[in-house]
């Protein structure tokens, strides 16, 4: 979607068009919902934020000005929601294992091996994260977003969210350091 056609779509929203609204959810559902299932690891846990995103959306739609877009609006309502979750459950688990098996082929029982090691031992780095980190990484990484589009999200300004990525970096970086220094 275009960010023009979405402005379109979301001034119907505006307007209480019911249509509209399912057409933005179909549009940004499937990517919403990869991005919380990131944060909260749980995939009954991410539909209901999700669902709640929704809801929040619907009911505040009046209050987006436009100073940002449609897009980073939605993610940051459901960044927020995602935030609540995890301090009411104070339950920092992080999960991008599935994603990385994914890029696994198969055929190298050697290179799957390797890869699983890997992939478990960066899950259990981004625990040592905080919330805001862990979303800036999964948002500059997996997603490939800008980091002014990032800051919008999380509510920061764009250096913090570089500083958030930077020291994410490095604790991950130091997490797998430790741990490849104990399993040799």
């Amino acid at each position: 979607m275009t960010e023009n056609s979405d402005i379109l779509l979301f001034e119907k929203v505006q307007d209480r068009d019911s249509r509209a609204f399912d057409q933005l959810m179909r549009e940004y559902s499937p990517e919403l919902y990869n991005f919380i299932i990131r944060i909260v690891s749980n995939a009954e846990d991410a539909q209901d934020i999700l669902q709640d995103t929704f809801v929040r959306v619907w009911e505040k739609s009046h209050q987006f000005k436009g100073n940002s877009s449609v897009k980073t609006w939605i993610f940051r309502i459901a960044i927020n929601l995602a935030y609540t979750h995890l301090k009411r459950r104070k339950r920092w688990s992080f999960s991008i294992l599935e994603d990385i098996k994914t890029l696994s082929s198969g055929s190298d029982p050697v290179k799957e091996t390797e890869l699983n090691f890997q992939s478990q031992m960066l899950e259990r780095s981004l625990t040592t994260l905080t919330p805001r980190q862990r979303a800036v990484v999964v948002a500059r990484i997996y997603k490939d977003l800008p980091f002014a589009e990032i800051s919008a999200s999380v509510g920061c300004s764009v250096n913090a969210a570089k500083v958030h990525f930077h020291e994410a970096k490095k604790r991950i970086d130091s997490y797998m350091k430790e741990q490849v220094g104990k399993d040799g």
